[in-house]
C-alpha cells in the first residue's frame, strides 16, 4: 500500500500491474497518484501472473506462448475470483482499523491496471452485475483506467465489450507494442476503446512511448525501446522521413566498407559528429520523456478526481482545456 503522506482520510486506486510484475516493484504511476493524495493498493492477483517467465515454455524462448496463456479464459476467471476474495479480507482489516490501512475510503474507488491488469480491469468494467455479485465482488469502482489495452479483432468472450459501469480512461501510445507479440498493432488498443459501450469515456493516446514505459517501470525510457515485431531506428522520424530520421551512427554502420578511404581528420570530424548526434538525441528524448510523464499525469489525475472525488473543476479541464493542453502531438479523445 502507497499513501500519501498527510494522515487524513483518502480515496483508492486498487491497481493491478503488469504481466510479469509483482505487486511490490516501484512504479512511477504509483508514486503519482500517491502524491495526489490517492491510497494506493497494489495486487497481483495469481502468482502464475508474476512468475510467467519461469514457466516450461519462457525458459524454451517461447514467450509469446507463455504470455497468451495467461490472456485466456479460464486465467481470467480465476483472477476476477482471487482479486474478489483479497479485497474482501483488506476492506475487512481496513474497517476493523488495522495499522496501515485505516482512514481508507471505501466508498471512493478505482480500479487501475495495465498490460494484462488493464484486461482485468476492462474485464471487470463490462461484466454483467449479476455476474459479479455472484462471485461477491466487494467494491463498486467510480473509474475504471486501462493503460495499454487489451482486444483482439474477435472478442474472446462475449462480457469481453459492452456497457461499462462508470467512466473508463483508456492510455497508449502510438508506440505501444509489448515485446511478448501478445499485441504488435497499435490499433488494437483503440478498437478496445472503440467497442465500450456508450458512456462518459476517454482515450489518450501519447505520440511516443513504449509498452514498458507505460506500465510504470520506472527504468524504462518512454521512446527509445524497440518494438520487438518492429525494429526500427531509434527516434526516427517516421511521418516525416528525412527530418531526424536515421543518425550519424546508423548512417555509418549502412557503410562501413567506406572508412578505408577516408584520412585520419575525417574520421575523426566523422566520430564526433556520430557523438553530437548522440547526444542530441539523448536530449530529445528526455524532453519526450518530460513531456509524455507530465501528459499521463496531468491526465489521469484529472480523471481520477473528476469521478472518484467528484470535483468539478476536475471534469471541466479534463472536457474543455485538456486537448488544446497537451503537446508533442498527443491526443485526447472523449465521448
Amino acid at each position: 500500500m502507497t499513501r500519501p503522506s498527510d494522515h487524513g482520510a483518502h480515496p483508492i486506486i486498487i491497481y493491478l500491474p503488469s504481466l510479469g510484475q509483482t505487486d511490490e516493484e516501484p512504479n512511477r504511476w504509483v508514486s503519482a497518484w500517491a502524491q495526489a493524495g490517492y491510497a494506493v493498493l497494489v495486487v497481483q492477483p495469481l502468482g502464475d501472473d508474476a512468475n510467467v517467465w519461469g514457466t516450461p515454455e519462457a525458459r524454451s524462448g517461447d514467450f509469446e506462448r507463455a504470455a497468451r496463456a495467461r490472456f485466456g479464459a479460464d486465467p481470467m476467471a480465476d483472477r476476477i475470483a482471487r482479486l474478489s476474495r483479497l479485497l474482501h479480507q483488506i476492506s475487512e482489516r481496513s474497517l476493523r482499523g488495522e495499522a496501515g490501512l485505516e482512514g481508507l475510503l471505501w466508498s471512493k474507488v478505482a480500479l487501475a491496471g495495465a498490460d494484462l491488469g488493464a484486461y482485468t480491469t476492462q474485464t471487470v468494467a463490462t461484466t454483467p452485475a449479476a455476474s459479479l455479485a455472484q462471485i461477491s465482488w466487494p467494491v463498486a469502482p467510480l473509474a475504471y483506467l486501462a493503460i495499454s489495452p487489451y482486444a483482439k479483432r474477435s472478442p474472446p468472450v462475449p462480457d469481453s465489450t459492452g456497457t461499462v459501469h462508470a467512466p473508463v480512461l483508456m492510455i497508449s501510445s502510438r508506440d505501444d507494442i509489448d515485446a511478448d507479440g501478445i499485441v504488435t498493432d497499435t490499433s488494437l488498443r483503440r478498437l478496445a476503446f472503440d467497442r465500450l459501450g456508450a458512456g462518459n469515456d476517454y482515450y489518450l493516446e501519447l505520440a511516443s512511448a513504449t509498452h514498458r514505459w507505460l506500465g510504470g517501470a520506472l527504468h524504462a525510457p518512454p521512446n527509445v525501446e524497440p518494438p520487438a515485431h518492429r525494429p526500427t531506428a531509434p527516434l526516427a522520424d517516421t511521418e516525416h522521413p528525412g527530418k531526424g530520421g536515421t543518425t550519424a551512427a546508423a548512417r555509418e554502420a549502412m557503410a562501413p566498407d567506406s572508412e578505408e578511404f577516408e584520412s585520419p581528420a575525417e574520421k575523426s570530424a566523422h566520430s564526433a559528429a556520430a557523438r553530437e548526434e548522440l547526444v542530441k538525441a539523448r536530449s530529445r528524448a528526455l524532453t519526450l520523456q518530460a513531456l509524455s510523464e507530465v501528459s499521463f499525469a496531468a491526465v489521469s489525475i484529472a480523471f481520477l478526481d473528476a469521478y472518484v472525488r467528484g470535483k468539478p473543476e476536475a471534469r471541466s479541464w479534463l472536457d474543455d482545456t485538456a486537448s488544446q493542453w497537451l503537446q508533442n502531438g498527443d491526443r485526447l479523445k472523449h465521448r
